[in-house]
């Protein structure tokens, strides 16, 4: 199962500077009409007691001569004023305002990119490209490279913060474009980031695939934020040591063995410990995937019935298959272990199929 870990100390890089945040906030009769600016941070409080939940909703709409009436005018209905930014996104010297409205706290549900010229008008409405169920908590302007250019990054949740991810729109030639979205859909669970990992000044869009596996492990794959270049991957470790730690019992080894090449296979990454658990000469000339079920991997791990069958001196055999077989049958994998200097060694791995 691909679930939360202490990855989550991987954080967005703080937004630049020039960036001008404004978020509505509910005021009432005896606030101030001035502005409170926050000394420690770029988030500007406006104060304005016509931003009140509007009834009519329009997906375009006419100018008009002051933020606030247009905000006004193109409010969902239901929905209220949850983040203004502020920002220069295709370099034009001209401002433009990124306004999300959603119906609960923290919650987005609809995100409109409005140009300041003469009047405002909406240069187009961002379309979200996640198609499952999820929730919109964050929007932000960001740079993710060396260059100027500026994208909109919205962030995204599950209900049950199992799964996070994001979404990269650029504007380019009066419309908005979905440059990137990364979010697990397959399974619902795991973590997609934003990440500079490099440090080089380029964020990679990163994804960690977290396992429920003998050595508690964690995939990451990495390409840059665009999807342009090659993706490169690497193995973390999440069990108490943070790196391998080589089973004591031959049942644990075969269970490592069979969730290895798992791995291998689904994310094409060398997985050196395989080769720290046998003597074999060769690779099984079988394909485990038609004797054992790997799907529950995703999930809650892996389920294997091992059962020990032979018992001589040195060695020990044991016939492996599926827990989730309903009938009972003694198909399977045979693996045959020889402790070794003080350690279990796959020596054979054979099918029974009677």
């Amino acid at each position: 199962m691909e679930k939360q870990t202490n990855e989550k100390q991987h954080t967005i890089e703080p937004m630049e500077p020039g960036v001008q945040v404004m978020e509505h906030k509910a005021v009432t009769e005896s606030e101030s009409t001035n502005q409170n600016q926050d000394r420690n941070s770029n988030i500007v409080t406006p104060v304005n007691k016509s931003l009140e939940p509007n009834k009519r909703s329009s997906a375009r709409a006419t100018d008009s001569n002051t933020l606030d009436q247009f905000i006004k005018k193109i409010q969902p209905q239901d929905e209220h004023l949850q983040k203004i930014l502020k920002e220069d996104l295709d370099r034009d010297g001209k401002p433009e305002y990124v306004l999300a409205f959603g119906i609960e706290k923290e919650e987005i549900d609809n995100i409109f990119v409005v140009r300041e010229d003469v009047g405002y008008h909406i240069i187009d409405k961002l379309e979200d490209p996640v198609i499952v169920v999820h929730l919109n908590t964050d929007v932000r302007i960001m740079k993710l490279d060396q260059t100027d250019q500026k994208f909109i990054v919205v962030y995204s949740t599950s209900e049950v913060d199992e799964a996070e991810g994001f979404s990269i729109f650029a504007l380019n030639h009066n419309q908005i474009n979905n440059l990137n979205y990364n979010y697990p859909e397959a399974t619902g669970q795991g973590s997609r980031k934003l990440e500079d990992i490099n440090k080089d000044g380029v964020f990679e869009d990163v994804s960690y695939y977290h396992f429920q596996d003998t050595q508690q492990h964690t995939i990451m794959t990495y390409q840059k934020f665009d999807k342009t270049g090659q993706e490169k991957s690497k193995v973390l470790y999440e069990n108490k040591n943070k790196k391998f730690v080589y089973p004591l019992i031959p049942k644990d080894i075969i269970q490592n063995y069979l969730e290895d090449h798992y791995l291998k296979k689904r994310f094409f990454i060398p997985l050196p410990e395989m080769e720290e658990f046998t003597v074999l000469s060769a690779n099984p000339k079988y394909d485990f995937e038609n004797i054992i079920d790997f799907s529950a991997m995703n999930y809650t791990g892996l389920d294997l019935d091992i059962k020990e069958i032979a018992y001589e001196g040195n060695q020990r055999s044991f016939l492996v298959k599926s827990s989730s077989e309903e009938e009972e049958s003694n198909q399977g994998l045979v693996f045959t272990l020889e402790k070794q200097s003080g350690k279990w060694k796959i020596m054979s791995i054979e099918m029974n199929d009677k």
